[in-house]
């Protein structure tokens, strides 16, 4: 017999690959977005990174209801979109901070891009978990 626990622990475990698995998509269109915003239009890296992340986070809100937090009683709410909206906020400003602190440090040019997008992207994508899984999206 299974205690509600270890049902509990399964089922954040079975969210964890599957918000995995559904961020490493929205990574790649994120990641492309973001290079277009700075190299195409011209803006600082951290101002794209913080767009693009909003942008692709919103659309990601239906793959999470939906997919990534499924639940028998899965369907658009605007309580979880505001509240995703809100996560969205922290985790864009923790990334835009870190991207920011980063491009004071030191310009980014060349690898430094991509190695300045990957630490904004590690701690969003950390508070963006943490507070979609146990916020906006709980039992």
């Amino acid at each position: 017999m299974v205690t509600p626990a270890e049902q509990e622990t399964s089922s954040t475990a079975k969210a964890g690959v599957r918000y995995f698995l559904a961020s490493l998509v929205a990574l790649v269109i994120d990641y492309l977005a973001t290079l277009f915003l700075h190299h195409g239009l011209g803006l600082a890296l951290s101002v794209a990174a913080g767009l693009s992340l909003l942008v692709v986070g919103l659309i990601f809100y239906f793959v999470h209801e939906f997919w990534t937090f499924q639940r028998s009683t899965s369907a658009l709410s605007v309580r979880r979109l505001v509240a995703n909206l809100v996560v969205l906020v922290i985790s864009g400003a923790l990334r835009v901070a870190v991207i920011f602190a980063l491009e004071i440090w030191r310009a980014p040019e060349g690898i430094w891009v991509t190695l300045y997008f990957l630490a904004g992207v590690a701690c969003s994508f950390t508070a963006n978990f943490v507070l979609n899984r146990f916020v906006v999206f709980r039992d």
